[in-house]
């Protein structure tokens, strides 16, 4: 069981060379979690051009990095350098895959004492892992399903770690499909990765079945561990990643309540104060992104924000189309919604890849291929631009279109009814999926039910969390669609729509002048 005081990780934190302001603390929350506190008897206060006081100060050397682990392995000699692929013949595997590998090792419980000694005895990042969360994990097996309890925690568990049938209840939220998705792409990496692992550790002297066998459910808390705690680190002008020991237990607010960031120097990373004050006991908080939407903050770290201090509202929609938007992209692109303060905004850049017609003199031609993905080339005003996909697709098209003043118009026409039409459907979806009533009543509670002394049944927490996501999802289409009609009410007004519209009357009419006179002539 992981150590219940927190005080131990500044013991840590010490033998690391990691600085703390003397008045910071690392505390329980009172949500069931650790956060990190302010405990001076005076007011910190931060001036608006002042310099940042440094609260918490992490070296690089001491960032849970590719590089860094990869370095811990090597000191173990060829115990480890297996399982990270350390090697001249190896590929290498990703940064994210290194961190992922090296938690899973170092949270494993071994029984031989040669991998007891370098997970635990001798893993210097041991301590600070010993309070890594456990939620609820839900063990997926073919023969039945078994709930895990790995923490004291009665919150409910993050999106990962829901049961399918409580996944099931999320469809037609933006939840479901990157939900599901990402369930897939873990299950094809732990078939893979389990056999890796037994391959390396049976050969390790005195492994045993507990040793050599890795669970499905430990595969996936290691991957949210990444997922919700990592942070992009470059390395010079090279991109990184890597997760920060003890800054990463800095939790989330809204902006009205953020009081502190990071800070990353060629040296350290740092957590640093924001302007203004930061009272006695007050936790430090920071912004996981102001433009997360709900449902993305819900599935990298299992908590809706609460709506009245949310400040933005966002909700970013997966969108399936086989047709061009396959094709050409590449990928099923994310329609984005932002509320805040009242004020609608949305991102599809990708629809301007559905707003140019072959009228336009656009075309899109496919020939396929023996192997791999078929050969798409889009042709614009007559110019062919073979293997163009994705961003770069989109940017062709607007470069060639979106000056043009007598199309502007019309082509945001044609997106804004695009994406009406999509809105409609997803909140359509919303309301077709019920969520139902889920009661696990333990004896004592029935007991009393058979005794008359009031129902007693209470709604499944994720049922909670589902019904509230869709809520405020529905609430932030309602007002996109709101403005998306405001504003094809101003672009059909426009002079340039009403030229359009009026030259497509006439083409109209003279097309059923020709086909009357055709069949007069017959």
């Amino acid at each position: 069981m992981a150590p219940s005081d927190p005080s131990i990780l500044l013991s840590w934190a010490q033998l690391q060379d990691i600085d703390f302001h003397k008045s910071i603390q690392i505390n329980s929350t009172p949500h069931a979690g650790l956060g990190i506190y302010y405990t001076g008897t005076d007011t910190l206060v931060t001036f608006e051009d002042a310099e940042p006081i440094t609260l918490i100060s992490v070296p690089r050397n001491v960032v849970l990095t590719a590089e860094n682990i990869r370095t811990f392995a090597l000191s173990y000699g060829t115990t480890l350098r297996p399982l990270l692929r350390i090697g001249e013949d190896d590929e290498r595997v990703s940064e994210r895959a290194t961190i992922l590998r090296f938690l899973l090792f170092s949270l494993h419980e071994f029984a031989a004492p040669k991998l007891q000694k370098i997970a635990k005895e001798s893993n210097c990042y041991a301590a600070y892992l010993d309070f890594m969360p456990s939620p609820l994990l839900q063990r997926r097996d073919d023969a039945q399903s078994q709930l895990t309890s790995l923490s004291l925690s009665d919150l409910p568990p993050p999106p990962i770690f829901w049961t399918p049938a409580e996944i099931s209840k999320a469809a037609g939220t933006s939840l479901y499909y990157p939900l599901s998705a990402k369930l897939r792409l873990l299950s094809s990496e732990f078939e893979q990765f389990s056999s890796q692992w037994r391959e390396v550790f049976e050969k390790v002297e005195g492994a045993g079945e507990k040793d050599v066998e890795i669970s499905f459910e430990e595969y996936v808390r290691a991957d949210w561990l990444v997922a919700s705690r990592v942070m992009e680190l470059p390395i010079g002008d090279e991109p990184g990643l890597g997760v920060v020991p003890l800054i990463d237990f800095a939790n989330h607010s809204t902006s009205l309540h953020v009081n502190a960031r990071y800070e990353i120097t060629d040296d350290a990373v740092k957590l640093v104060s924001l302007p203004g004050q930061v009272a006695p006991e007050d936790e430090l908080l920071i912004s996981y992104g102001p433009n997360k939407g709900t449902s993305e903050i819900l599935f990298t770290y299992g908590f809706l924000i609460d709506s009245e201090d949310a400040g933005c509202e966002a909700v970013k929609m997966r969108v399936r189309d086989g047709g061009v938007l396959q094709l050409v992209y590449g990928r099923p692109p994310v329609a984005e919604f932002y509320v805040r303060e009242g004020e609608v905004k949305w991102e599809c850049e990708f629809l301007w890849l559905l707003c140019v017609t072959e009228e336009d003199e656009f075309e899109v031609s496919v020939a396929q291929t023996v192997e791999g993905l078929p050969d798409v080339d889009i042709s614009i005003r007559g110019q062919t631009l073979s293997g163009v996909r994705g961003q770069a697709a989109v940017d062709a098209i607007k470069e060639a279109y979106g000056s043009d003043e007598k199309m502007k118009d019309v082509l945001e026409l044609r997106r804004v009814l695009i994406l009406e039409k999509w809105v409609s459907g997803w909140m359509e979806d919303l309301a077709r999926v019920e969520v139902r009533e889920c009661v696990e009543a333990d004896e004592h509670i029935a007991e009393l039910e058979d005794e008359g002394k009031g129902d007693w049944k209470e709604k499944d927490p994720v049922d909670g969390i589902i019904e509230t996501l869709r809520q405020r999802e529905e609430r932030v289409y309602l007002l996109v669609l709101q403005a998306l009609e405001k504003r094809k009410e101003d672009l059909v007004e426009s002079d340039t729509v009403l030229a359009y519209l009026a030259a497509q009357d006439e083409k109209a009419d003279e097309e059923a002048a020709e086909a009357v006179e055709t069949d007069e002539i017959r």
